[in-house]
């Protein structure tokens, strides 16, 4: 089984996808779009994708590509984040002047990094930055335990994020559906019509089917300023004869409506 991920060996997608396959041949790609063409290409089987952290919020890219893509949601996950500032083993403390990170590893880790004298660096990945550590003591990179191990590096500080109840939920995305497993989520993406109380009227049909809706959230449409859609996710299979009259239901208040992949809930089984 293959399974891609975007970010070098070590990435928190790796360790994430090693948690949900075990076993499997991990395939790293630089970017996002990399990771998606690989699976709707059949060079790998399923991506690992990252989709909203408890600090930051929604991860835009792979989100937005989600939306865009045939691709579908399979499974999920969740991984405890925990930073570290990662140095060559023979960097003093006062050698450090640049840290290299992923973006939202460097926004989850502003408090750190505020009382460092140093210039934080985005980088397309924690873990790709490695090469940069091994050459130059001036250079750090933050990421997990595994990088430290992979590349010989040194752990300076551990738990440098800004909290430390920090989580990040990942996506499973295959060509394929999943079937009910008998307690399963669907997430949507839905755009109301352009009138009062569309939302209200789009809304409806969950209260009225009693499902619990666990997300939803406004996100901005590409070249309609102004305008939002609807990221939904509630219980339910998308196949179950209650979930079918509920989406039914929506598309009469709504311009679109798109199914992004019914999957196993996975609330109680966070990867730690």
């Amino acid at each position: 089984m293959k399974v891609s991920f975007q970010g070098d060996r070590g990435a928190f997608s790796e360790s994430m996808a090693l948690k949900l396959f075990k076993g499997a041949e991990t395939l790293s790609h630089k970017t996002f779009k990399d990771v998606f063409d690989s699976v709707e290409t059949g060079r790998a089987d399923y991506g690992v994708i990252p989709v909203e952290n408890t600090q930051t919020g929604r991860i835009v890219e792979p989100t937005n590509l989600l939306i865009s893509s045939s691709l579908k949601i399979c499974k999920e996950g969740a991984l405890r984040i925990r930073h570290c500032l990662i140095t060559r083993k023979d960097a003093l403390p006062d050698d450090i002047k640049y840290v290299y990170a992923h973006p939202e590893a460097l926004a989850q880790c502003k408090g750190f990094l505020s009382g460092m004298d140093c210039r934080p660096i985005s980088w397309w990945d924690g873990a790709a930055a490695a090469a940069k550590v091994r050459k130059d003591k001036t250079i750090a990179l933050i990421g997990n335990e595994r990088i430290a191990a992979l590349y010989d590096l040194s752990i300076a500080k551990r738990d440098i994020q800004d909290s430390k109840e920090n989580m990040t939920k990942f996506f499973v995305i295959s060509a394929n559906e999943t079937d009910a497993s008998g307690d399963d989520k669907t997430t949507i993406m839905f755009i109301t019509k352009h009138v009062g109380g569309a939302l209200f009227d789009a809304l409806k049909p969950f209260a009225s089917a009693n499902i619990n809706m666990t997300r939803l959230e406004s996100m901005p449409i590409k070249d309609r300023p102004w305008e939002y859609a609807f990221l939904a996710e509630f219980k339910g299979h998308c196949k179950d004869d209650v979930i079918i009259s509920v989406i039914d239901n929506i598309k009469e208040h709504c311009v679109s409506l798109k199914i992004l992949g019914s999957y196993p809930s996975n609330v109680k089984g966070v990867a730690i």
